[in-house]
């Protein structure tokens, strides 16, 4: 059977404990720890310098079993810098460990700072950076380093905005993130 993945958002709660779970079709970057797809509490253009939106911790689910498994996970954007000179979508590097039974890779949003202040993120990466030639790999902590029943999952991908004093305001167009993996 053709495996079915879908895309999950954890929030709120404590590190290694999130507080809820939500699938996903987009994600909002703002200044709260939410998937809220309005414009309550948008970025704004610092004066100097650069504000962080909450950073989102987003990983794939499966939903239905492939035959055999699915690895080889990645992500990748269209490759360009969608929304200008100083707004940038980071992706954390590092393993944030997340599985069917482990939140050990969350760490809980509390404030507009750098994601590199994730327990398990030591640096980012600008997500444009990223195409379909040279996608960006997502772990997989599960047992052998597949995805093989329903429920099991990828790895945290940390994401974060990065709106820099030099950004041109205003509602930013949709960038997309395209997911791919092996399935036997």
């Amino acid at each position: 059977m053709v495996a079915t993945m879908i895309v999950r958002y954890d929030s709120a709660g404590s590190d290694n404990n999130p507080g809820s779970s939500a699938t996903v079709t987009k994600t909002r970057h703002n200044a709260e720890d939410t998937n809220d797809q309005d414009l309550a509490s948008p970025l704004i253009i610092p004066p100097s310098g650069t504000i962080f939106s909450f950073w989102k911790q987003i990983y794939l689910e499966c939903s239905v079993a492939p035959d055999t498994q699915i690895d080889n996970v990645k992500i990748y954007s269209d490759g360009t810098l969608g929304w200008g000179t100083g707004v940038v979508v980071q992706v954390g590097d590092g393993t944030q460990v997340k599985t069917s039974v482990s939140d050990a890779g969350y760490d809980v949003a509390t404030a507009q700072e750098d994601m590199t202040n994730h327990t398990d993120v030591s640096a980012k990466t600008s997500l444009f950076t990223f195409n379909s030639g040279s996608p960006r790999d997502v772990t997989i902590s599960e047992a052998g380093g597949i995805i093989d029943a329903i429920n099991k999952t990828s790895d945290y991908l940390v994401l974060q905005t990065d709106v820099a004093s030099t950004a041109v305001p205003g509602v930013k167009p949709t960038e997309t993130i395209t997911w791919q993996y092996d399935e036997i």
